[in-house]
């Protein structure tokens, strides 16, 4: 970028400005003080509009960069959501999983509680013939 602006005055004077530095040419007229305000001026006028140039590229690189820090969170906040989807599948997977397990369970321990109870009362019917067994001996 290096580019040269120059300006040529009425007053004689040629200005070339480039990005760091100014360089004053003079082309041989003699109006005195007048002319060096104009010039002054001018210098001051040409100097401004090179800083505010300088801010716009500034400024459009700084949005450049935000842009992209924006685009790089949205990108990573896209990636994180799909993780956590795929997490969140895999939970309900497991969970549908235990969830079955957890009735096949209950199911058969309610056979084994049924059964527990029928074989306690055959044991305890089996325990009263015994005794009326042995009563009927004495």
């Amino acid at each position: 970028m290096s580019q040269i602006l120059s300006e040529t005055f009425l007053s004689g004077f040629m200005i070339l400005v480039q990005p760091l530095s100014v360089v004053f040419l003079y082309c041989g007229t003699s109006s005195g003080a007048s002319t060096v305000t104009q010039v002054s001026e001018e210098l001051q006028a040409l100097l401004m509009e090179e800083r505010k140039r300088k801010r716009k590229v500034s400024n459009r690189e700084s949005a450049r960069r935000s842009r992209m820090r924006k685009k790089k969170h949205l990108d990573d906040l896209t990636a994180e959501l799909t993780q956590l989807r795929e997490d969140n599948h895999q939970i309900i997977l497991s969970l549908n999983i235990t969830s079955q397990s957890y009735l096949h369970v209950e199911a058969e321990n309610s056979v084994l509680r049924a059964q527990t109870n029928e074989l306690s009362c055959r044991l305890q019917s089996l325990e009263d013939i015994i005794t009326f067994l042995q009563w009927k001996q004495w």
